[in-house]
């Protein structure tokens, strides 16, 4: 693997995991919105389950993240996490446009539900 795939798998292992330590109010209170949002916008690359074999995975370089590996919650802030979700990261594309902060919020309140 190069360089640049490391980086880039790397950064995308950051965004997605964000470490305990800065966690947001909101965060915390999703109410099943996040669970709404993953659905129609993450499940096909991040997978029901969200350990990334969804079914758009074996498409991506680097491929997605698997959130149920405790090793991916390692290092990763919430602010690292919601600036991937809306920015994007290598493969994955920024959801700016499309969710507002309050739902990017609510998402990754459920992507945390995976965490082991």
């Amino acid at each position: 693997m190069n360089d640049k795939k490391k980086k880039i798998l790397c950064g995308a292992l950051l965004v997605l995991l964000g470490a305990g330590a800065e966690l947001a109010p909101m965060a915390m209170a999703d109410g099943g919105e996040g669970k709404k949002i993953y659905e129609a916008h993450c499940l096909s690359c991040h997978g029901v389950q969200g350990n990334g074999k969804g079914a758009e995975a074996g498409h991506l370089s680097p491929p997605p993240p698997d959130f149920t590996d405790p090793a991916f919650w390692d290092n990763r802030t919430h602010s690292f996490l919601f600036h991937v979700i809306q920015n994007g990261l290598g493969p994955m594309p920024g959801w700016s446009e499309t969710l507002s902060p309050a739902s990017i919020e609510d998402v990754l309140s459920y992507i945390r539900s995976f965490r082991r």
